[in-house]
C-alpha cells in the first residue's frame, strides 16, 4: 500500500513539475520575442517620448502587426521611420516563427513525455539506464517492474512506448547522461547503431559513474577488446549473440532466449563457447524414456523438468525421465544436437 501511494505521488509530481521543464525549453524563444520587444520600446521611447509601460504597450502592437499604436507619420523624423520599417520587417518574421515554435513545442506531446522522464530520472537512484532504440528492453523492463530510463533521439519511439521514461536527446551527450541519472545507476546498457558512439557513451558514462555496471551491443566482435578496456563491464556481441540463438533453435527446437555471454572474469569454457538455455521434449521409445539424468551428455546441466504441466526445478540426478517429460538444460551449445536426437523417438538407440 505504502508503495502504492509512493508510486502515485511520484505520478502527481511529475505531472506538476512537467510545465516547469517545457518552459526551459521554450526559454530562448521568449528571451528572443523580449529583445524585440525591448528594442522596438526603446525606439518609441527615444523618438516619441513615450514612457515605458507606454512604448511597451506600442511595441507589442507594432510586432504582432496589430498597431494599436500608430504615431503621426508626418510628425515622425525620418530616422525614425528608417529604423521602425526595419524592424517591422524583421520582428514580425521572427515574431511569427517564434510564436508557431511556442506553439509546437508545447502542443507535442513528447514533450511531456520528456519532460516527465527528466524529473523522474533527477529523483531515483539505482535504476537502470538504457541508451538506443531498444523498446523490446523497455517492454522487458516495464513487465518485470524494473525503474529505468531510456534516452533516443527518435521522437516516433519514445511516442510509441507510451510511458514517461523516455529522454528524446542525443544519447552520447554527457547532457543527456546526466540528465538520465547515470551518476546514481545501477546500471547502463549501450545499444547503439555505430560502434563509435556506443564508445563514446561508454567513455562518458565511465567517467560520470565508474563503479556502475556496463552492458554493451556491438556490431563489430574485433572492437570486443576495446570496449572491454574502456570500462565494459559485459560486451554482447550482435552477431555472435544471434547466431548463437538461431543456431540453439535448430538444434533444440525451441531456444530459450536465455543466452549468458562471457566476461573477462568467466571461466575458459564459458569465454570459448558461452552457454545456452535448451528446451526438450522426451518422446516414448526415445533413449531419454526412462533415463536418469546422470546419463545426460557432459558439458550441461539439467535446470528443470516438466511433468504434467508443472516445472520444478526439484530432483536428484538420480532421477528418471520418462514419455512427455519436457526437459531444460544449460550449458554448451554444441551438445544440444546429441539431447535432441536422444531424446527424439527417432534418434540414437546405442
Amino acid at each position: 500500500m505504502v508503495r502504492t501511494r509512493s508510486r502515485l505521488l511520484q505520478e502527481v509530481l511529475e505531472v506538476l513539475s512537467a510545465p516547469y521543464s517545457v518552459l526551459s525549453r521554450l526559454m530562448p524563444q521568449v528571451v528572443a520575442l523580449v529583445v524585440i520587444i525591448a528594442i522596438t520600446a526603446y525606439v518609441f521611447m527615444y523618438f516619441q517620448h513615450l514612457d515605458l509601460v507606454s512604448a511597451i504597450y506600442a511595441s507589442v502592437g507594432l510586432v504582432t502587426t496589430i498597431g494599436l499604436y500608430t504615431p503621426s507619420i508626418n510628425a515622425m523624423p525620418d530616422s525614425e521611420k528608417l529604423f521602425l520599417t526595419v524592424l517591422v520587417l524583421a520582428s514580425v518574421a521572427t515574431y511569427t516563427t517564434i510564436v508557431m515554435s511556442i506553439v509546437s513545442t508545447i502542443t507535442k506531446r513528447t514533450v511531456w513525455t520528456d519532460a516527465r522522464a527528466r524529473w523522474r530520472a533527477s529523483h531515483v537512484k539505482g535504476h537502470v539506464v538504457v541508451l538506443g532504440d531498444v523498446p523490446e528492453v523497455a517492454a522487458e523492463l516495464d513487465r518485470m517492474g524494473i525503474e529505468y530510463i531510456m534516452v533516443t533521439s527518435n521522437e516516433s519511439l519514445a511516442a510509441s512506448l507510451q510511458n514517461h521514461r523516455v529522454i528524446i536527446g542525443n544519447p552520447t551527450s554527457e547532457r543527456e547522461l546526466r540528465a538520465a541519472g547515470v551518476e546514481s545507476a545501477a546500471v547502463v546498457i549501450i545499444a547503439l547503431e555505430s560502434d563509435s558512439d556506443s564508445l563514446t557513451a561508454l567513455i562518458r558514462v565511465r567517467r560520470l559513474n565508474p563503479k556502475v555496471r556496463t552492458v554493451v551491443m556491438i556490431h563489430n566482435e574485433d572492437l570486443t577488446d576495446v570496449f572491454l578496456d574502456s570500462g565494459a563491464t559485459q560486451v554482447i556481441r550482435l552477431r555472435r549473440f544471434i547466431g548463437r540463438a538461431l543456431a540453439g533453435m535448430a538444434l533444440s527446437s525451441n531456444l530459450g532466449g536465455v543466452l549468458l555471454e562471457s566476461t573477462e572474469g568467466s571461466s575458459k569454457a564459458l569465454r570459448q563457447a558461452g552457454y545456452g538455455i535448451g528446451f526438450f521434449k522426451v518422446e516414448k521409445g526415445s533413449k531419454c524414456d526412462g533415463m536418469a539424468l546422470r546419463e545426460l551428455p557432459k558439458g550441461v546441466i539439467p535446470v528443470l523438468v516438466e511433468r504434467n504441466g508443472v516445472f520444478t526445478p526439484y530432483f536428484s540426478m538420480d532421477f528418471k525421465l520418462k514419455e512427455g517429460d519436457g526437459l531444460v538444460v544449460l550449458g554448451d551449445p554444441t551438445k544440444f544436437t546429441g539431447i535432441r536426437e536422444i531424446c527424439s523417438a527417432g534418434g540414437e538407440t546405442s
